[in-house]
């Protein structure tokens, strides 16, 4: 009998790295499935470069890796593809396979968005504000963005940094960029208020903050910071924004500005300085994103000059947005895909 094994790439994913690894002694079928913006799916600085943490991890059980017969990825988050590729030259007398049912993940962030089309009634003259970002947890491209702000006027809020996590940012900046680091962040947290109840629910905050979105011209969508092995990884804050009829302006993988809009059957958004979002450094490729379109950011009668450009691109998008059966495009994925495969996702 074939000894398959299933890996899942979350949060309770224990590498041991001290001990034997988690390959199992002969397994010959190694499922890998990727699901969630995880904390396992992070990036490290290797060297100068910033690494996926699956990657490293493949490094790390190489020679177990190479002994098994066949290895399928499954993507339940976003687009595999490039990871797939990579593993097929890695381990070229492997059979690779890959699965890709990205709907899986994403609908229920697709869901949570719909679920405030009762606030929907948006027109341009409602657009008072360039953006009123608000950032949840600290991460890189977040950092960097938070930096880039933060001695300009604009209404960005986030939590708060302390030095010790200024100081990691620091250093991936500085090994990836050869960058000096001018001083740490340690600053107090500056938050978007929808009410004076300290204790609101989720759902309440997540409806109040839609609120401000529709006030917004652009909406700044940082999603979990990978390298290029995995994209169109959506989320709330991509959904939400087209929801609002505002422009997303994204910090992601490369070329996500032009590209991430297509997996889903959305429009790109036109009138950005696009020029360095195809850099493969990904530190080099955000600042260098924010440099080039700084105007738009600080200047309303600009950003409502490329937000009038982009009308009937706004409209495709929220038309497609909430006009779609996603219910049944996710099935439609389900259903093309292997058997045992499904049998593990009915688990999850």
């Amino acid at each position: 009998m074939i000894k398959v094994q299933n890996i899942f790439f979350n949060n309770q994913l224990d590498f041991r790295i001290r001990s034997n690894g988690i390959i199992l002694k002969d397994t010959e079928v190694l499922n890998l499935y990727f699901s969630d913006h995880s904390n396992k799916n992070c990036l490290c600085v290797i060297g100068n470069n910033l690494e996926w943490i699956p990657i490293i991890w493949m490094d790390y059980e190489k020679e177990r890796l190479e002994k098994i017969k066949e290895i399928n990825i499954i993507s339940l988050l976003g687009d595999l593809t490039e990871f797939s590729l990579y593993c097929k030259i890695k381990f070229s007398t492997v059979k690779i396979n890959y699965y890709q049912h990205n709907l899986f993940d994403q609908i229920k962030w697709i869901r949570g968005s719909l679920q405030k089309s009762d606030l929907v009634d948006v027109t341009h003259k409602q657009k008072k504000y360039i953006t009123q970002t608000s950032v949840g947890q600290m991460r890189l491209n977040r950092y960097i963005l938070l930096k880039f702000f933060l001695t300009r006027d604009i209404n960005l809020y986030y939590p708060a940094v302390s030095k010790a996590q200024s100081q990691n940012f620091e250093y991936q900046i500085s090994a990836t960029t050869g960058q000096k680091s001018n001083g740490y962040i340690d600053i107090p947290s500056r938050r978007l208020s929808v009410s004076t109840n300290n204790s609101v629910s989720a759902t309440y905050f997540n409806r109040e903050h839609f609120k401000f979105i529709q006030e917004s011209f652009l909406n700044f969508v940082i999603t979990f910071p990978n390298t290029n092995l995995l994209k169109f990884a959506h989320d709330e804050k991509y959904f939400d924004t087209i929801l609002a009829k505002s422009v997303p302006f994204l910090l992601c993988e490369k070329n996500s500005n032009y590209n991430e809009t297509k997996a889903l059957g959305f429009l790109p958004y036109i009138g950005f300085n696009l020029t360095s979002d195809c850099n493969d450094n990904p530190v080099l490729r955000w600042q260098k994103l924010l440099e080039d379109n700084v105007e738009l950011f600080f200047n309303k009668d600009k950003v409502e000059e490329l937000y009038i450009k982009n009308k009937k691109i706004i409209e495709f998008n929220f038309n497609r947005l909430t006009q779609t059966d996603w219910v049944k495009e996710s099935q439609i994925q389900y259903n093309s895909l292997p058997t045992e495969i499904q049998q593990q996702i009915d688990l999850i």
